[in-house]
């Protein structure tokens, strides 16, 4: 299961980014009303009033959710949840992504869409329950071509655990050609 943001990043390294510690940001956004905000505002509010960097407004969203606000580590701000997983395939971009690809199609139908000539080349699956699957190709590493899955619109935690094991079997069957 997906950890608290807290977890994953330390105060320590917050404050360093951001002039503050995790408790510090949930005073200021406490004092000033956010736990009635949605998501949006908050980071807006961190950007406009804080002069935060764009990405740390969004962490810092998402600590002050998890901490005050009852969202769950790997909850998405419309409630549901995600799922990824990036695994190295060996071969050429392409190549490794038509793997990954085949994986998923063979287990829940034909991709709605694709863009093979985007920087981060991308298959996408919408599947029948409202979830979303996505196929991305990242650049070349020393052992081959990262190859990220993700499948968004979960409904639960748990079935984003059941979803990311799936993931890491499609991976894992891609690389070994399988």
């Amino acid at each position: 299961m997906a950890r608290p943001l807290e977890q994953s990043m330390g105060p320590e390294a917050m404050e360093r980014a951001t002039g503050r510690t995790h408790d510090g940001w949930r005073s200021v956004l406490t004092e000033a009303g956010a736990r009635d905000w949605d998501h949006a505002a908050i980071a807006r509010h961190l950007v406009e009033q804080h002069d935060v960097d764009g990405w740390w407004a969004q962490a810092i969203t998402v600590d002050f959710e998890q901490a005050c606000k009852g969202r769950l580590p790997g909850q998405r701000a419309d409630g549901t949840f995600s799922a990824s997983k990036t695994m190295t395939i060996p071969g050429e971009p392409l190549d490794a992504l038509a793997a990954v690809a085949s994986g998923v199609t063979a287990r829940h139908g034909e991709a709605h869409g694709q863009n093979l000539t985007a920087s981060m080349p991308n298959v996408r699956w919408r599947l029948p329950d409202g979830t979303r699957l996505a196929a991305a190709v990242q650049g070349r590493n020393k052992s081959g071509i990262p190859v990220n899955l993700t499948w968004e619109k979960l409904a639960s935690a748990e079935a984003a655990l059941l979803a990311k094991a799936e993931l890491e079997e499609i991976l894992t069957e891609a690389r070994h050609g399988g």
